[in-house]
């Protein structure tokens, strides 16, 4: 009889898991709390089960030994590692113990025994919504990043650069963590890295490090990853011998690793060590693309009691994965997938959202519209070819839905505009010109005009772009092959002051929404 999986998660981060382990021949059932879930058609039975209810997780496993036998539980890109480990301990099977799983999960419990070890990581403290904050934070240097102190995707993480700030992001970052807790901790400065190992008896197998890309403070926004990294081979052996000080202090032995680690003047500094393989597509896309090898396969393998058999690389790209973001609004459509597929070296789009669905700027990355992949012979042509699938895809957002307006009037550095002009001299003093003469508000939408085009002169050039590397030359060229501007000289300047700002906020989403939005 083949192996029995009981796998946790049946989403986008678990497809990997379940195809790979009914490639191998194995039994797959699976547990979701989403009774939609992406992934439910894959396992040979589906549970609709709770993943945060570990009892109800283990009744379930324990009913699936006694029907047909069990031989692994596992999880990947979930919060759920503990649960897992909890699972293997009631049932007898492999994998990390539970005590390292709580060490992994619990950023306190890691920080506590990163400081007991001499692993480096940042100065901490946990503070509860009685504490006093001053006290407890003197001895942290500042700036800060207040988290939960057990989540991931970096929901409710902030940086946090004044002390009156803290408490109300203290009190977001505790309605992200299934224990109510959070935890306030010195920024490290410098790039970040992401690494996936696998741990066979207490012996590292490395399964990629990556280069992340992360922006918009005060959030930590990934709007990407590239890997293999460009690091040098003296900060890339830097950063795994930290990361495998830091598997061993938590005592990690069986299963998978993940890890995000800054690259500081000082050094490398462990911001988290994970008992699983990546979400975010690394494990299950990124790496496998660019080596030809299967992290998530040899960690099922080590969840079942075998080695690990990992083999050497069978390619050598390059990989990049970029994300779509999106601004306040409800989706009417989002397409070009099948698009960006076409185009050279693009292996994967993802698209998250479907009609009706509101949609906002991302606080964290599990809020980004879409992600996609590609690859390329070096760093340039992945990246380039990544872009490209990017301006393939194409977000309308519903014009009858004025939270898009109320988001194109705001004048606050967070979120961010869409086209950066601060340091275009002439496009910033043209604009500024113009909003200082006729103060804009895109949300009282565009006034009814013969044939409902705008006449937009031509702007100062400008090299600057978008999320998705388009320029605002390019925007112009989409909204006036839509029908709904023309590039001349003559229009009103009111509705000029409006549009401009609708199209420096909220890019083409934004300027086409405000073009279809009829006051």
């Amino acid at each position: 009889m083949s192996e029995t999986l009981f796998l946790l998660g049946c989403g986008t981060m678990q497809l990997p898991a379940l195809n790979i382990a009914r490639d191998m021949g194995w039994y797959v059932v699976a547990a979701d709390g989403n009774p939609e879930a992406e992934g439910r058609h894959l396992p040979h039975q589906f549970l609709h089960i709770d993943l945060k209810d570990t009892p109800a997780l283990i009744s379930a496993a324990r009913s699936t030994r006694e029907s047909r036998g069990l031989d692994a539980v596992f999880t990947a890109g979930t919060d759920f590692s503990l649960a897992v480990a909890r699972i293997a301990e009631a049932l007898g099977l492999p994998g990390h113990s539970p005590r390292a799983a709580a060490l992994a999960t619990d950023k306190v419990l890691m920080r506590r025994r990163f400081r007991e070890r001499g692993v480096p990581s940042p100065d901490f403290a946990e503070i509860g919504p009685d504490d006093d904050i001053a006290a407890l934070c003197e001895g942290i240097p500042g700036p800060w990043v207040v988290k939960p102190v057990d989540s991931m995707g970096a929901r409710g993480v902030v940086k946090i650069e004044s002390r009156e700030l803290l408490a109300d992001a203290l009190e977001e970052a505790r309605g992200y963590s299934f224990s109510r807790r959070a935890l306030v901790e010195t920024l490290v400065e410098g790039p970040e890295y992401s690494l996936d190992a696998l741990v066979e008896d207490g012996r590292l197998i490395r399964c990629g490090l990556a280069d992340r890309h992360i922006f918009y403070p005060p959030c930590f926004i990934e709007m990407g990853h590239t890997i293999p990294s460009t690091l040098n081979q003296n900060d890339t052996d830097r950063i795994w011998n930290v990361f495998e000080m830091g598997i061993k202090a938590l005592g990690l032995t069986r299963g998978a690793a993940k890890g995000d680690i800054r690259l500081s003047p000082s050094g490398p500094v462990v911001g988290e060590i994970a008992a699983r393989l990546s979400g975010g597509y690394m494990s299950g896309w990124t790496y496998p693309y660019s080596s030809g090898i299967e992290p998530t396969r040899g960690a099922l393998r080590l969840a079942a009691g075998l080695s690990a058999s990992t083999p050497g690389p069978s390619k050598k790209l390059v990989c990049a994965e970029k994300a779509l973001i999106g601004i306040e609004g409800t989706v009417q459509h989002l397409d070009g997938r099948e698009e960006a597929l076409e185009l050279p070296g693009v292996k994967e789009v993802f698209l998250r959202y479907t009609p009706g669905m509101f949609l906002r700027f991302p606080r964290n990355n599990v809020e980004k519209a879409g992600n996609v992949i590609a690859v390329g012979v070096d760093f340039k042509e992945a990246e380039e070819r990544s872009m490209a699938a990017l301006r393939k895809l194409n977000l309308v957002l519903n014009p009858s839905d004025n939270r898009t307006g109320v988001f194109l009037d705001a004048s606050e550095p967070f979120p961010p505009d869409a086209f950066n002009i601060e340091n275009e001299v002439e496009l910033s003093s043209f604009l500024n010109n113009l909003w200082a003469a006729h103060a804009p508000r895109p949300s009282r939408g565009f006034p009814a005009v013969p044939n409902d085009k705008i006449f937009v002169p031509p702007p100062p050039p400008s090299s600057i772009t978008d999320y998705t590397g388009r320029s605002i030359a390019d925007v112009l060229d989409i909204l006036s092959s839509l029908g709904l501007l023309r590039l001349a000289e003559n229009s009103d300047a009111v509705v000029l002051s409006d549009f401009w700002k609708a199209l420096i906020k909220g890019g083409l989403p934004g300027g086409r929404w405000y073009l279809e939005h009829r006051s």
